[in-house]
């Protein structure tokens, strides 16, 4: 989970996956639904009231 240092109020969540399909495999299981089924904050409101998915380039790679 990233929470950014200026010029922004949303969070981002990053996930790595071995390939599209694992991915849609996950968001199609029951275990996704189950985990999404109740996505309210304490106060009972959504805590996010949808998504976008954004694509990012790696340019800088350190390998240690």
């Amino acid at each position: 989970l990233l929470r950014p240092v200026e010029g922004e109020s949303r969070y981002f969540v990053y996930t790595r996956w071995d390939s599209e399909e694992s991915f849609q495999a996950w968001v199609s299981s029951q275990a996704f639904g189950q985990g999404h089924a109740k996505a309210e904050s304490s106060d009972g409101k959504p805590v996010a009231s949808g998504a976008s998915l954004l694509a990012f380039e790696v340019i800088t790679r350190v390998v240690k």
